[in-house]
This record gives C-alpha cells, sequence and structure tokens, in this order.
C-alpha cells in the first residue's frame, strides 16, 4: 500500500488492553494510518453495511470473540462479494494450531498473525501488512505465505 495515501485501519478485538496496545503501537509506526475499532464480530459486520462509513483497507480481525466469533465474522464478510477486495488479517491469541491456520485460509482470511506480546514485534507486524503489495497477494492467495511472522 502507498504510505502517501492515508490507509485505514480495523481491528475488531473484544480485548480493551489489546485494542489500546494495538493503536500504540500503530502511533508510533508515525505512517499516515487511521485505526478504527470494533469489539466484536456483529459489531464489524454493522460497521461493514453502514453507509455513513468509509470501508477500511485492511481488517486485524480476532478469531476468539463473544457474541459472534471471527470465524463466523470472516464467512459472513466474505459471502459478500462488496467486501471480497478487503485483506482480512486472522489474530489468533493463544496457538497457531495447523488445523486453525487450514480453517482460517479456508474462511477467506488473507493472512495469519499469532498475536504478539512484545510492542516491537507487533510493530514489526503491523508495518509488514501495512507494506504489503495486497493486490498481488489478493490473487495468488497461497497457504505457503499465509502465515505472516516478523
Amino acid at each position: 500500500m502507498d504510505n502517501k495515501e492515508n490507509i485505514r485501519i480495523l481491528l475488531t478485538d473484544d480485548d480493551q488492553d489489546d485494542r489500546e496496545f494495538f493503536a500504540d503501537a500503530v502511533a508510533d509506526l508515525h505512517l499516515n494510518v487511521t485505526v478504527e475499532f470494533c469489539i466484536n464480530g456483529l459489531e464489524l459486520i454493522n460497521y461493514l453495511y453502514d453507509k455513513n462509513r468509509i470501508i477500511p483497507d485492511i481488517i486485524f480481525l480476532d478469531l476468539n470473540m463473544p457474541i459472534m466469533s471471527g470465524f463466523e465474522t470472516l464467512k459472513q464478510i466474505r459471502e459478500d462479494i462488496l467486501f471480497k477486495d478487503i485483506p482480512i488479517i486472522a489474530i489468533y491469541s493463544t496457538s497457531s494450531s495447523q488445523e486453525g491456520i487450514k480453517n482460517t485460509f479456508g474462511s477467506g482470511a488473507n493472512a495469519y498473525i499469532v498475536k504478539p506480546t512484545d510492542f516491537n514485534e507487533l510493530k514489526k507486524l503491523i508495518r509488514k501488512v501495512i507494506e504489503m503489495d495486497w493486490k498481488e497477494q489478493l490473487k495468488y492467495s497461497k497457504l505457503e505465505s499465509f502465515i505472516i511472522t516478523v
């Protein structure tokens, strides 16, 4: 993505501390990025269909959430052609099991990260996601390049 334009990120995570940690990491990168938040999958779905909102450039989606899990949310988003070109980065906070990774990939996520606890690692992951060529990535999505690490 071109850092000259304002990049709109939407993070959906039910943990307030994780949302603040993410916002602090983005701010510390000093990029032209706007971050907005949803606290669960249902709120994200409502956000995307709100005509008064601008569709985000990238969605970071926690998979473990109450009300509507990240898996359910991901499947619902991918059922709508309006949102097919939004890169969705699945975040799994507890593990990186092969089954979970395959399910996430099969459900339409474009990348998968294990939620880092280190601030600098989180910054590196966010920068890496922002700087990816998502037009290419969306065309040739492969399981081998699905997991993003620093």
